[in-house]
């Protein structure tokens, strides 16, 4: 069956154009998920980074085919619920990553509810002060599942290049990259903000 061709933005010279606006909060105690975003129900590809010095540094990489809300939200939920990485925002301030949970998802890891339920009060605030520092870049895309997966899992493995753009970045998240059959195919991409480590052009 002949695969149905991706729906992407382009340039006059049929580059991919993957545009990024914020920094939009992620949330907060009197704001729902990316409240101040116009794009929160659109569908495409996003990172949460933190300003570090003069330049953000991405501590999170994703893709949706939903909404960029429905995404965050599980991502807040699963983070604040101990089944992601809880970080200590005094050091990922300071561009470190100093891991205070590991999560309950990894390997090895998947009993450590108890440990977490007697941490989770410091646990807790400690990821609520992360989310305030955490700000969301968002890419509204109208691409299949595929392209997408393509675009997060390039940007990845670029920003894994760099110690310094990756100093936030969990190291063991696992991405899709293109198969050895996918054509590459060059993206522009596009921020509002200087982002270490994500170059203007790609190939995906």
């Amino acid at each position: 069956m002949k695969q149905a061709l991706s729906k992407v933005p382009t340039t006059t010279s049929g580059q991919v154009t993957v545009a990024f606006n914020g920094p939009h909060t992620i949330c907060s105690e009197t704001k729902d998920v990316l409240a101040d975003c116009v794009h929160r129900k659109g569908a495409g590809i996003f990172f949460t980074a933190v300003l570090v010095g003069d330049s953000y540094r991405i501590t999170h990489i994703g893709q949706t085919g939903t909404s960029f809300y429905a995404r965050l939200k599980e991502h807040v939920i699963q983070t604040l619920g101990g089944n992601f990485r809880i970080c200590d925002p005094v050091a990922m301030a300071r561009g470190e990553n100093k891991v205070l949970w590991d999560g309950l998802w990894r390997p090895g890891r998947h009993a450590n509810l108890p440990e977490y339920l007697r941490d989770g009060p410091a646990l807790f605030e400690a990821a609520r002060a992360c989310f305030k520092l955490e700000k969301a870049f968002v890419a509204p895309l109208d691409a299949e599942d595929r392209m997408r997966r393509r675009i997060e899992g390039a940007i990845a493995k670029q920003i894994r290049k760099d110690k310094a753009a990756s100093s936030l970045f969990p190291p063991d998240v696992r991405y899709l990259p293109r198969l050895s059959t996918e054509t590459a195919i060059a993206i522009r991409i596009v921020t509002p903000k200087k982002i270490l480590g994500l170059p203007e052009q790609l190939e995906v």
